[in-house]
């Protein structure tokens, strides 16, 4: 059975290594530290779904970097499920303004890992309506 995949984009070097020694154990993980690293692994591998922190080389990196990959036909349908330690304000302004920051989840670090593993797998696995 094929595993899917994860695209993991944080900064922080400890961070990636025990975010990827928990999704590991389900998903095969691979990870980049800013933007350009994101966009090469994008092209060399798409993965099933992204996991992305908000504060890279600049502080709102990973919000420009999801509107690009949403506005890419080549990249729109990967999930992206947002996962930093930027303050509360942006969890609210982007759940109120999805224009602002389309993105399928946001969660504030250090996460909770089983509502973390919840999220990917709701979105890597959708219940069908009808």
């Amino acid at each position: 059975m094929t595993r899917n995949s994860i695209l993991l984009v944080d900064d922080d070097p400890v961070f990636v290594e025990a975010l990827t020694a928990v999704l590991a154990t389900r998903y095969d993980v691979r990870s980049a530290a800013d933007g350009e690293e994101a966009m090469a692994a994008l092209t060399e591998d798409r993965p099933d779904l992204i996991v992305l922190d908000v504060m890279l080389t600049y502080p709102s990196e990973g919000y420009d970097l999801a509107a690009m990959m949403k506005k890419n036909p080549d990249t729109a349908d990967i999930p992206i499920v947002i996962l930093t330690g930027v303050s509360r304000i942006f969890e609210v302004r982007s759940r109120l303004e999805k224009s602002w920051v389309d993105v399928e989840s946001f969660h504030t670090k250090p996460p909770d890992f089983g509502k973390l593993i919840e999220t990917i797998e709701k979105n890597l696995h959708p219940v069908p309506v009808g």
